[in-house]
């Protein structure tokens, strides 16, 4: 899984695909189903790595959502696939619930028998 901030950071991300020859990247909103494609990426080789030129500004990325993140070649054969997962949120601190459901904390002490 690929963890991405919303479309107000500049960020890039590393992937491996099966081939080098990338003609276009489809971003699939999972909540949503709307889709982004972005058609004859500039990707650099680091490595094992194909990583894209410069940082980016991704407009579509909405925190809170995830995508299905698909690579294909120009015949429309499937090169790479992998989730997104859009979050502001550190990493090491992130929580799915992100302060909706807080625990109360009582000095009661109750016992339940049953």
């Amino acid at each position: 899984m690929i963890i991405l901030k919303d479309y107000t950071h500049s960020q890039n991300f590393r992937f491996m695909p099966r081939s080098k020859d990338i003609a276009s990247m489809v971003f699939i909103d999972e909540l949503t189903n709307t889709s982004t494609t972005i058609n004859n990426p500039t990707l650099v080789s680091e490595r094992y790595y194909m990583q894209l030129e410069i940082n980016s500004t991704f407009s579509f990325l909405i925190d809170g959502h995830t995508y299905r993140f698909n690579c294909f070649d120009a015949d429309g054969v499937p090169l790479y696939r992998d989730k997104i997962m859009c979050t502001n949120q550190e990493i090491k601190d992130y929580t799915i619930n992100n302060g909706d459901y807080v625990a109360n904390h009582t000095t009661n002490d109750f016992v339940i028998y049953e």
